[in-house]
């Protein structure tokens, strides 16, 4: 989706909140760019694939080799070391799974290469989707639905806002966010499972993925026990902590219920865990993102930076969460 397709959105009615359905139509952009800035702005949607490949590169070399790492403390090393290893390497295996997950939403968007579109789908794929148990095509149909029907009953996030009631979840303390978000977890996973209950090929890639690309290469070095250790803690990591980065991270995105623009019902995170855990590859950034859709990952914080800096609407408006536990910053009168 281009920058002209998001613009061209018909006017929405006003938002009827989380207690009714979605707006009669989509949401409004709600953000006009000053002219002086446009020229960068097109500039910005400039593709480097090499870039997004040495992202998803390093996804894979981290997660892996933490999970050799626990392997090899746990066999031949201190097995008491790779014991009290496996959870902390497990969630960071978790981050850099959650990471090729943001790589998926990069290829839905063409931004890995824009020019070379059967590239792009290759790539995102092979890289991203399958060892994250996506398809590729079903999630560019999925989010496409979300830009271009923001605010809507088409709109599968604000379905599943409204489902789950996230904008509910309590942010004033550690223990009542995490004791929602514990309750919620199973509802999401079920919703998760359900769309890909007829996909087997989608739910078995991630288990067949831990095998052969971690699990082969562990018991090659360090035998058969090793092998178990290494596929085990990528899969604890692919399906008990993934899971729960990715509900906080999309339940940080939008705030529906207060807003009838998408650049107001839109959350920029800019914590710095934020950024590292739940939001990498600058997926933090985004009502860059839903303002201009086809800047790839490595430009969003610079663009951000810009209009920050030169824009003094964006500033003023943009709407940002610093931390986990707070709320997003309050809604601006549009002046």
């Amino acid at each position: 989706m281009t920058d002209a397709d998001v613009a061209a959105q018909p006017p929405a009615a006003p938002s009827v909140g989380r207690r009714g359905g979605g707006a009669a139509a989509p949401y409004r952009r709600g953000y006009t760019s000053p002219r002086g800035l446009r020229d960068q702005l097109a500039a910005a949607h400039r593709t480097k694939l090499w870039r997004t490949v040495c992202a998803a590169l390093a996804d894979h070399t981290v997660a892996g080799g933490l999970a050799l790492l626990v392997a090899w403390l746990w066999v031949r090393a201190a097995p008491l070391w790779g014991m009290s290893l496996a959870l902390p390497a497990s969630m960071v295996i978790a981050r850099h799974l959650r990471g090729l997950e943001n790589l998926v939403h990069e290829g839905s968007h063409y931004n890995w290469t824009r020019h070379h579109r059967r590239t792009n789908d290759i790539l995102a794929f092979s890289m991203a989707a399958l060892p994250t148990g996506q398809r590729l095509r079903n999630y560019r149909d999925s989010h496409l639905l979300h830009h271009g029907q923001f605010g809507t009953d088409a709109d599968p996030d604000l379905r599943r806002y409204r489902e789950l009631g996230i904008e509910g979840i309590s942010r004033e303390s550690l223990l009542g966010f995490a004791s929602q978000v514990a309750v919620l977890l199973l509802r999401y996973q079920r919703g998760w499972l359900r769309e890909l209950r007829m996909d087997i090929g989608a739910i078995s890639a991630p288990v067949i993925w831990s095998i052969v690309a971690v699990g082969c290469p562990a018991t090659l070095w360090l035998g058969p026990t090793g092998g178990v250790v290494a596929a085990g803690a990528w899969l604890t990591s692919m399906l008990v902590i993934l899971p729960v980065i990715r509900f906080i991270a999309e339940a940080d995105e939008h705030s529906y219920s207060d807003s009838s623009t998408v650049f107001d019902a839109t959350i920029t995170n800019t914590g710095w865990v934020q950024r590292f855990l739940f939001h990498p590859h600058g997926d933090g950034y985004h009502t860059v993102h839903h303002m201009w859709p086809g800047i790839p990952h490595h430009t969003l914080v610079r663009i951000h930076r810009l209009l920050m800096a030169e824009d003094e609407k964006f500033a003023s408006r943009i709407r940002t969460r610093t931390r986990v536990l707070s709320g997003p910053r309050p809604l601006q009168a549009v002046t």
